[in-house]
């Protein structure tokens, strides 16, 4: 009898799991075209302030030219371009970029829940909403992450993906070495891109294996001990 029960409690619990990994709405061709819409206007309206106040200037030409820079180029133009705004344009702007991105962050976390997490390619879309990911506001980090994990486990999102996302959110939001070493860093001392920090490379792999990414190797990582 216990055995029976068992058997039954194993069957409801994997058929519980199967409803909520499928439990997503159909991605139809309207849906998709109406998204895409949407995407690329929420990517206007994340680059405009934002492309302002990081480049120091309201100059249109100036901001498209920066575009064909390299990294190492655009790392150098900013570091020699001084600032054309003055302190109450920059918070101005602040101010409304932020709304912006809590209000594209809850709309990305809808649309993820609704239809699962959507690539480039699942949309068929030159819109990335990785974008969006990277300009999560704080609060609402922990809410995003939890979710995409989901994702991950469902086969929905690309391992690296996630990796990269939890590990920008980690050093730009709360100042901390990166998780999974996914992304390489600026060193202002050498004024280079080198690998990135990481507290321990043996929690570092152990995390990297949990959601299907091969171990870093030596070269690829450095630790401050």
């Amino acid at each position: 009898m216990k055995k029976i029960i068992l058997i039954s409690t194993i069957l409801i619990s994997l058929i519980s799991c199967k409803e909520k990994k499928e439990n997503k709405k159909e991605l139809t061709d309207s849906i998709k075209a109406e998204l895409i819409a949407e995407f690329k206007e929420m990517k206007e309206k994340d680059q405009l302030n934002r492309s302002y106040v990081s480049l120091g200037t309201f100059d249109q030409k100036l901001i498209d030219s920066t575009k064909e820079l390299t990294t190492q180029e655009y790392i150098s133009f900013m570091q020699s371009h001084k600032s054309e705004l003055t302190k109450k344009q920059e918070d101005s702007l602040w101010n409304i970029q932020n709304k912006i991105d809590l209000r594209n962050t809850n709309r990305l976390y809808e649309i993820t829940k609704e239809y699962g997490w959507l690539s480039k390619t699942k949309l068929d879309s030159v819109i990335d909403p990785m974008l969006f990911l990277f300009h999560t506001p704080k609060e609402t980090i922990d809410k995003m992450q939890a979710l995409l994990m989901e994702e991950v486990k469902a086969n929905r999102m690309e391992p690296i993906k996630f990796a990269t996302y939890v590990d920008n959110m980690r050093k730009k939001a709360f100042g901390k070495n990166q998780l999974y070493g996914t992304g390489d860093e600026f060193d202002p001392k050498t004024n280079s891109i080198v690998p990135p920090f990481i507290e321990n490379i043996d929690s570092t792999n152990i995390e990297r294996k949990k959601i299907g990414l091969p171990e870093l190797k030596e070269g690829e990582y450095r630790t401050e001990k």
